[in-house]
């Protein structure tokens, strides 16, 4: 049985792929390194509204953190992220539970992520 470490690396390691890089940006990798930043400083509600605005790369970062949430029991599979936590269901301590989760799981994603590649493709 995988522990949380182990789930956040291999589905960060199988979602690398799919990070698109950001408009004016040639490196998803400098996606994965704005988005924690845009997270700490705006929140995670702000950055997932700010991502469905159509920023490509920010927005493929969220879909892989909000699959990541469903698959390991946090986020139920019906819902997307943004609904999801401004939902009344969903309180503070959920919101900084998650929020705590996805800067772990973005601590592996930008590690897989390669650098250069204008699609996620790696080498």
């Amino acid at each position: 049985m995988q522990n949380l470490e182990q789930k956040r690396a291999a589905h960060a390691l199988s979602k690398a792929d799919t990070i698109k890089a950001g408009q004016g940006e040639g490196d998803p990798n400098a996606v994965c390194k704005k988005v924690p930043t845009l997270i700490i400083n705006n929140g995670l509600l702000a950055t997932a509204a700010f991502a469905q605005d159509g920023k490509d790369g920010i927005k493929s970062v969220i879909a892989a953190i909000e699959n990541h949430l469903q698959l390991i029991g946090i986020m139920p599979q019906s819902k997307d992220l943004l609904s999801w936590l401004s939902s009344p269901e969903a309180d503070s301590a959920l919101l900084r539970r998650v929020t705590a989760e996805s800067l772990a799981y973005l601590n592996y994603l930008r590690r897989f992520v390669k650098k250069g590649k204008g699609h996620g493709e790696r080498s």
